[in-house]
């Protein structure tokens, strides 16, 4: 006879079988490839975004942390539409120079090039007296207009020095973030001209962003840094950027010696999008204790 509940093992026919019945409508002893907790892999493990798995792979980060800490990254970046208007972007984590190195948008693109003194550990990139990083992004070629684009650095460093942080200049154009002068001032230039404001402490998260050829903004930890410019914006610089140095064509100089634990490098963002993606930067770097 067929149960219409079975609480044992049951008939053939049991409508909710709370054992083993063949034709159990709900079988609670069937392990699932989807949890309540969310999507997993057969074996039950969280599930890893492709391109964090292949920045991890490439990098070569073993610590659970560090990976944990780039796919929820990518995740983030991804759900706030910000992913697709990056072309480089740089967590700098697994405290080596060569997973240091790596671009996490494209790890076969923009990777960095080491050179001069530095130090590389758990805390990110630190240039030395003649230490900087070449990203082999040259603007001109990589971006198809001059009104859209965006940097952001995460400096951990206070210091007032005549050091670039990022970017370079050439005969008709300049694209670069000095973070703090020996004048007390904060320097940032997107194709030509841009934003000189008073800046008392270089630490913390900047986003510069370009969303036109009359508007360029830089935000400091979610904050707006001076006035936003809105002047004209020249023509896009024609040399690779440098981190850590200005790039005098092909020359390094000015180095700035700061400590880095993140740097982007993208189309322009929004006043929202600027937010989320100090955010993310912000968390990445809080679940990897800096």
């Amino acid at each position: 006879m067929a149960n219409s509940n079975g609480w044992g093992d049951g008939a053939a026919n049991n409508n909710i079988g709370w054992g083993q019945g063949a034709n159990n409508a709900i079988g609670w002893g069937s392990s699932h490839a989807t949890s309540w907790a969310g999507a997993t892999d057969i074996s039950g493990a969280p599930t890893t975004d492709p391109d964090a798995q292949a920045f991890i792979t490439a990098a070569s980060i073993t610590n659970p942390t560090q990976q944990s800490a780039i796919n929820d990254l990518v995740i983030g970046l991804k759900a706030d539409g910000l992913w697709t208007k990056t072309k480089a972007v740089y967590p700098f984590v697994g405290g080596s120079a060569t997973s240091n190195s790596y671009n996490l948008k494209n790890t076969a693109q923009y990777q960095l090039s080491f050179s001069g003194g530095a130090t590389h550990n758990s805390n990110g990139y630190t240039g030395g007296v003649n230490g900087y990083a070449n990203t082999g992004l040259n603007p001109n070629t990589a971006f198809i207009t001059n009104d859209s684009f965006h940097m952001s650095i995460y400096s951990r460093t206070n210091s007032i020095l005549d050091g670039a942080d990022l970017g370079g200049i050439n005969a008709s154009a300049r694209t670069d973030l000095w973070l703090r002068s020996s004048d007390g001032n904060c320097y940032n230039r997107v194709h030509l001209n841009g934003i000189v404001t008073a800046n008392a402490n270089s630490t913390g998260i900047y986003i510069s962003t370009r969303n036109s050829s009359t508007s360029l903004k830089l935000f400091k930890n979610n904050s707006q840094l001076g006035s936003t410019y809105t002047g004209a914006n020249g023509a896009r610089l024609d040399v690779n950027m440098f981190l850590g140095a200005y790039a005098v064509g092909t020359t390094p100089t000015y180095y700035s010696q700061r400590n880095y634990a993140f740097a982007s490098i993208g189309d322009g963002l929004s006043d929202a999008e600027s937010t989320n993606l100090n955010n993310r930067i912000n968390t990445f770097n809080t679940t990897l204790g800096r």
